[in-house]
């Protein structure tokens, strides 16, 4: 009994430049020689509301518990003067007001 010979992979492959899965092979990408930099993000100042901005969770909770003193003791007001109260005493905390 005679062994018959594997084909190699290109013998395989078919010529049309189809992978052996039926997809087209794509040519390998070409790298950018161009020796320009490039461009990147100036970093602006930041202003000083930017550096100690108070996040809205912050005021938002300090919010509650002013709303929950409020109806307490029952003084009118509403959410809104709550958030800016909450807003107010959370800048003054950090010496901003």
């Amino acid at each position: 009994m005679a062994k018959k010979e594997k084909a190699s992979d290109k013998e395989k492959a078919p010529s049309d430049g189809t992978a052996l899965n039926g997809n087209a092979a794509k040519p390998a990408a070409k790298r950018a020689g161009s020796s320009r930099k490039k461009a990147t993000a100036r970093k602006t100042p930041e202003t000083k509301e930017e550096k100690s901005r108070v996040s809205d969770e912050a005021i938002r909770i300090r919010a509650y518990f002013i709303s929950e003193q409020r109806e307490r003791v029952g003084i009118p007001g509403d959410a809104n003067s709550d958030w800016i109260e909450a807003r107010r005493q959370l800048l003054a905390e950090l010496g901003e007001s």
